[in-house]
């Protein structure tokens, strides 16, 4: 046998183990990523009519409200207030599984105040609507769906 033969007998589990752990690394920097673009909101459910809908992300941190409990065939008018400044948010109505058209928010020019106006095209009732919302911030998309309580 001769000596390069050997040597690569003796390489090849060294290399197939590092290459297992540097595949486990970066797939671990990959979902870590992924879970940095979710956002979070603090309580198991939204309560924007009772101003309690705090929404929480890195590195942000913004406030839902509400103007009226939603209804059918009525506008909605919808505030989100930040504290850092936003590069663009979308958001869409879900009722029982059917979701709306997102729609963009108008700014006020600071990128931190945020309104809409959405209509509810099915029966709303407490148990049935949720909220999808995307925000853009520092060029990094983030997600949000969550159920609101009125």
């Amino acid at each position: 046998m001769n000596k390069h033969l050997l040597i690569a007998i003796l390489m090849s589990p060294f290399l197939a183990l590092g290459g297992y752990f540097l595949a486990g690394i970066y797939s671990d920097e990959e979902k870590a990523e992924d879970l940095d673009k979710m956002l979070v909101v603090t309580d198991d459910s939204c309560l924007p009519v009772e101003d309690r809908c705090e929404i929480l992300g890195v590195g942000m941190e913004m406030h839902l409200k509400f103007q009226a409990p939603p209804s059918y065939q009525r506008l909605l008018p919808i505030e989100l207030l930040s504290k850092t400044s936003l590069d663009d948010v979308a958001m869409s109505i879900i009722i029982d599984g059917e979701e709306a058209q997102p729609v963009k928010m108008v700014d006020s020019g600071d990128k931190k105040r945020w309104t809409i106006e959405l209509m509810p095209t099915g029966t709303v009732t407490p148990d049935n609507m949720k909220i999808r919302l995307a925000v853009s911030y520092k060029a990094a998309l983030h997600l949000a769906e969550f159920p609101i309580k009125y």
